[in-house]
């Protein structure tokens, strides 16, 4: 009886399948690059937001004004007390003290100076974020860095920081992120580039 023949892949066949492999992938890479860039802004945008009602929830539970401050930081990651104020800054620091500058570096503690509550070093996890400060018509840019919350959660300081806009620094295209904090305290992350009146993203 005659063996049934066992056929395996060509030279041909193999090399073919190679290139349809290699021209999928490398159309891809645009996206993807494109989704990694969107991940690093929504990264930092949400590490903001959560900075700032950390600040609120906890001058409301100490019913004592706390600091959301932006702060510099000199090497990825990291934040050092080589930190001064800085409005271009994604990184930041939640402390009982109103400036948190050259102590940004001191452990998360409620008795040592500044009394950091909470902090967050640039680079970590969104190293090519750019923050952008405006005033409150979200329009206007400033050099804000600061916003007090007193005991009731509401702004406490006469120049506080009102709009946040969170974009990359490549310059490419990106979905900016922008939050906006709320005289009463209540801190919002919408999409600028939203127009329908009934998403919920849209800024206003």
């Amino acid at each position: 009886m005659k063996q049934p023949h066992h056929r395996g892949f060509t030279i041909i066949e193999l090399m073919v399948t190679i290139a349809i492999i290699a021209v999928v992938m490398f159309s891809a890479i645009p996206s993807m690059s494109t989704w990694l860039r969107n991940t690093q802004v929504r990264t930092a945008a949400e590490s903001l937001q959560a900075g700032l009602q950390k600040a609120r929830a906890e001058a409301v539970r100490r019913n004592t004004p706390v600091t959301f401050s932006l702060v510099s930081n000199n090497q990825p990651g990291v934040l050092d007390n080589g930190c001064n104020l800085s409005s271009l800054s994604a990184s930041w620091v939640v402390s009982v003290s109103n400036n948190p500058s050259g102590g940004c570096g001191q452990p998360v503690s409620e008795s040592v100076a500044p009394q950091i509550l909470a902090k967050y070093a640039r680079g970590d996890g969104a190293p090519n974020v750019t923050i952008t400060v405006y005033q409150e018509d979200c329009a206007t840019v400033s050099n804000q860095t600061q916003t007090r919350f007193n005991g009731f959660g509401r702004i406490d300081n006469a120049e506080p920081i009102r709009c946040l806009l969170v974009d990359h620094d490549s310059g490419l295209e990106v979905r900016k992120l922008r939050l906006v904090i709320g005289t009463g305290g209540s801190v919002r992350m919408c999409d600028p580039a939203v127009t329908n009146d009934t998403d919920p993203r849209k800024c206003y």
